[in-house]
């Protein structure tokens, strides 16, 4: 078993500390086991043998269920390339992102397609939300308690209309959009712009025009307009928190962990007003690179990867290339209701994290926690499977697959997984 070679360089708690963290940790999202409770929850420095893993290989055109022994234990094969997120229902079945056919945006991690599949493969529904090169639904679904799913949408911008938000390159973009919809009925019920809340200090003309520092709620859309391909954004993951209704969002390209306010209405939403945090559809808080507002504070992303919000408040990030060529699993403690305070230091406290010379993947990555306490790592592009304890011990490690979106964990007794009949 391979050994870790070192401690991660942002560990900034004792090791008791992180054991006792860790005690009280599972795994909130959908797509992970909500059965294990939180006084059952302990490091031990073991693999997790109460839990199965669901991978979603991108290179397959496949999800698995495997055991720690590599066994494929269930699996779905798509007659279409990953798009690239799945989510196991309780019922046990798929809702699953694929690629649209002659799609218009084709910028990574594109999909367009959401379907529901059941347990005996037969497909419940399908929804398309692609239109020829200007809009593209891409990366992330997610399930809500509701029936709706809701997921990011790249939006053409043309350079003409992009100077009009003070944009200061003459080139397309793509700039992002969340939209929530009932699948049955394919109605939008909730949709969101960021063109709405953008701030620039290019084009004093433009009625947007402002100091970015003293506005943190909204976006400066010239953070990153090197950015050639338009990608500006690059939204990668989405969490809706339904308990407090906020919406977190992991915006690859300005290395940022975003938070909406969902409890707006789409009128809302359009506007700086109304919602629980009469903000309408601003930024209610941010973090981990200030440098995207010009603020204070220590950067603690470089790239990042799905929003993986715990029970216990606390959330999860894949962060890329945080170091030279090397990633970061990091778990911040996060204190809702939020603010955001020009010129102040937002960011939350690092209460752990891990990291290791040989992980690093540019896209994609995930982590989750256990039901004992250890971290499932996803390794996005090289495709190995970690299970690391709270010490930061490498327990575990699979290298079947090639590129991972993401890696999921379930207990053994799961509903979903005993839906399945495993």
């Amino acid at each position: 078993m391979k050994q870790q070679q070192n401690f991660t360089p942002l560990l900034k708690v004792s090791l008791l500390a992180l054991l006792l963290a860790f005690t009280a940790c599972s795994s909130d999202d959908t797509n992970t086991s909500e059965d294990t409770s939180e006084e059952e929850t302990t490091d031990e420095s073991t693999i997790d043998t109460n839990s199965y893993i669901l991978v979603a290989d991108t290179n397959s055109q496949g999800a698995y269920i495997i055991n720690h022994d590599g066994d494929q234990l269930f699996s779905w094969k798509f007659d279409r390339d990953l798009g690239n997120d799945v989510n196991l229902l309780d019922d046990g079945s798929l809702v699953v992102c694929l690629k649209a056919d002659n799609a218009g945006i084709t910028l990574g991690g594109y999909g367009g397609i959401m379907r529901k599949i059941n347990v005996d493969q037969s497909i419940e529904w399908e929804v398309s939300y692609s239109s020829g090169d200007d809009y593209m639904a891409h990366h992330d679904v997610e399930y809500l308690s509701n029936g709706n799913i809701i997921f990011p949408v790249w939006e053409k911008i043309t350079a003409d209309e992009a100077a009009e938000l003070g944009f200061s390159e003459n080139y397309d973009i793509f700039p992002e959009a969340i939209i929530e919809m009932n699948p049955l009925t394919e109605e939008i019920v909730w949709e969101w712009h960021v063109t709405d809340h953008v701030i620039q200090n290019h084009d004093a003309s433009k009625e947007n025009f402002g100091v970015v520092v003293e506005h943190p709620n909204k976006v400066d859309i010239n953070y990153n307009s090197s950015q050639t391909n338009g990608d500006l954004m690059h939204f990668n993951g989405l969490t809706l928190d339904e308990t407090n209704d906020v919406l977190y969002i992991t915006v690859n390209n300005y290395s940022e962990v975003w938070v909406l306010d969902h409890s707006t209405t789409t009128e809302e939403a359009s506007t700086s007003t109304g919602g629980n945090y009469n903000l309408g559809g601003d930024l209610v808080y941010r973090y981990g690179n200030p440098l995207a507002y010009d603020n204070v504070g220590e950067v603690t992303l470089n790239n990042v990867h799905y929003p993986n919000l715990l029970t216990t408040g606390n959330m999860i990030v894949f962060a890329n290339d945080i170091y030279d060529n090397q990633s970061e699993v990091v778990e911040y403690k996060l204190n809702p209701p939020y603010e955001l305070n020009a010129g102040e230091d937002n960011e939350p406290e690092v209460v752990w994290s891990f990291t290791d010379p040989e992980l690093y993947t540019a896209g994609l990555g995930s982590g989750v926690r256990m039901s004992n306490g250890n971290t499932l790592i996803a390794e996005g592009r090289d495709g190995t499977l970690w299970e690391v304890s709270a010490s930061g011990e490498v327990l575990w490690q699979n290298t079947d697959y090639n590129t991972t979106w993401r890696a999921y964990a379930f207990t053994v007794d799961a509903p979903a997984i005993l839906a399945l009949g495993l």
